[in-house]
């Protein structure tokens, strides 16, 4: 049986549509992160989930039963936000017990289940110590540990890093991915960043005015989004507009470039996306593989980052593209003309 299931559910606020027939499952154990810019419905969508909105239409059901008359506090879900939420006059103990007393755990209970979530987040020893004393990561960690102490069937979380510097936010996703998975918790995940849904989830949904644009493995949405549109927003933005020319190739402005296109006629309008990472320098007199396609520009732009360059590369008809390219061929000078190869397979078009 599906553990959550989301059935065509639309809201809206006076004239303005939020939710337009959202549909999603989820299956129990697994991490679901629902991506999106701001304004796509994404976090309605998360807040219709918990019960503190009410949707026009449509249905939330868990584990085949529709939640529509079940008030927030007997789903059992667990909630944490961007702002934690913590109570500045409890100590780290009282705000992670606050949830288990509130549900009637005896004294003796609440302090085990405490002690239990402490050690899960790292943070033994933190007990008696006031909010204010806490670093941003701690007080996260707090938060996760008093979302997950009554034993909760879901979690939610809505842009729960977002407070957070890059930094410390790069090495939580890590923490937290891997506390979820240690407890096998079934986790809703709501965000605007793309890097936090490819680390922490197991499936993604691509939300976009309302609506689920796309929903796949981090993997498969990398390498096949859907359309240019959710391209864009995972920040692949190397899409060149071209024709058909035949099952494996696509005609553009910057020549014949390698591109699956079975199924589509001949002289079929296009999108071509080439994804940054799929790119190697190559000499003047260098011949590629067999199946390669070639681009040629010249480099307006260059940052090293560790592996690899980023360059940003401008093509015929002035488009700017963007690669990461090994550092074995050595830093491309700004201002120099440029071949790049780009491996079969890694072109791919798009219908527009």
């Amino acid at each position: 049986m599906v553990f959550l299931e989301a059935r065509n559910l639309s809201k809206s606020f006076g004239s303005q549509r939020v939710l337009h027939r959202v549909s999603f499952t989820l299956e129990q154990g697994n991490i679901l992160c629902i991506l999106g810019p701001s304004g796509s419905g994404k976090t309605t969508l998360l807040r219709i989930i918990a019960g503190l909105e009410t949707p026009d239409d449509g249905s939330v059901l868990l584990r085949g039963r529709d939640l529509r008359h079940t008030p927030p506090h007997l789903r059992r879900f667990g909630m944490m936000f961007q702002e934690f939420a913590l109570f500045p006059h409890l100590d780290v103990s009282g705000n992670i017990a606050f949830g288990l007393h509130m549900r009637k755990f005896s004294r003796a209970e609440a302090a085990k289940r405490t002690a239990e979530m402490l050690s899960l987040v790292g943070l033994e020893g933190f007990g008696a110590r006031r909010i204010g004393e806490l670093s941003g990561g701690e007080r996260q960690r707090v938060a996760l540990a008093r979302s997950l102490a009554p034993y909760p069937v879901l979690l939610l979380l809505d842009e729960p890093l977002g407070s957070l510097d890059r930094a410390l936010r790069e090495k939580l996703l890590f923490d937290l991915r891997e506390i979820l998975r240690r407890i096998g918790m079934t986790t809703i995940f709501v965000t605007h960043d793309q890097a936090e849904a490819f680390a922490v989830s197991d499936t993604i949904a691509v939300m976009d005015r309302g609506g689920i644009v796309q929903m796949d493995t981090p993997e498969n949405l990398y390498r096949n989004p859907a359309s240019p549109e959710v391209a864009r927003f995972l920040g692949l933005s190397n899409l060149i507009d071209g024709r058909v020319e035949s099952a494996s190739s696509v005609a553009t402005a910057l020549g014949s470039l390698i591109a699956p296109a079975q199924g589509l006629a001949a002289g079929e309008r296009v999108t071509v996306l080439i994804r940054p990472d799929s790119a190697r320098i190559i000499g003047e007199d260098e011949k590629p593989a067999l199946g390669m396609s070639i681009i040629e520009g010249t480099v307006q732009d260059c940052l090293f980052r560790g592996k690899n360059y980023h360059i940003e590369l401008k093509v015929q008809g002035g488009q700017t593209l963007v690669f990461e390219v090994p550092i074995e061929a050595g830093s491309p000078e700004i201002g120099r003309a440029v071949r790049l190869a780009v491996a079969p397979g890694s072109v791919f078009h798009s219908s527009r």
